[in-house]
């Protein structure tokens, strides 16, 4: 796989890959996905799509204006949450399968707190994936490491997985 070497480039290559990276971690039909900080939606989306009328993508992000596509999009089960600009994520515990952290971790105060979040509502031996753009990997995986996951393996050296234990 060719990985573009500037992270401007590697974020639109991957967003071109949408699908192919979603169905890395995978999302799957049924599941029911959080994508914290989804911005336009441009794994929203497509996990909204994956997932198919059974299953619930919950788009979460603090910008309105942003996360237009994901407001007006028709999709029965595609859920826009307009967050405080907090790490507060209002779903139950464990009610996720998927957790999406991308391109959003270096605009947090507190990324141990999104972790912890994201550790609570991904049910047990469910994935989180991340995209650490503008961040030192190594220092987030081991940062998702203390939050209680296990390392899993990763989408061309960008994007990593995590099981939830």
């Amino acid at each position: 796989m060719d990985v573009p070497e500037n992270e401007h480039d590697q974020k639109s290559w991957l967003a071109e890959r949408a699908e192919e990276v979603l169905a890395s971690v995978p999302v799957e039909k049924g599941d029911v996905v959080i994508d914290f900080g989804c911005g336009a939606g441009t794994y929203a989306l497509q996990a909204a799509k994956m997932v198919g009328r059974s299953g619930t993508v919950h788009a979460m992000d603090c910008d309105l204006d942003r996360m237009e596509p994901v407001s007006k999009a028709t999709r029965k089960n595609l859920d826009a949450i307009h967050g405080d600009g907090s790490t507060d994520i209002p779903l139950e515990d464990g009610s996720c399968d998927v957790g999406l952290l991308y391109d959003v971790l270096q605009k947090l105060d507190d990324r141990r707190a999104a972790m912890q979040e994201m550790h609570r509502v991904i049910r047990p031996n469910g994935v989180l994936s991340v995209y650490p753009m503008h961040l030192n990997p190594r220092e987030i995986r081991a940062e998702v490491l203390s939050a209680g996951f296990r390392y899993r393996g990763d989408f061309a050296g960008l994007v990593m997985h995590f099981v939830r234990k």
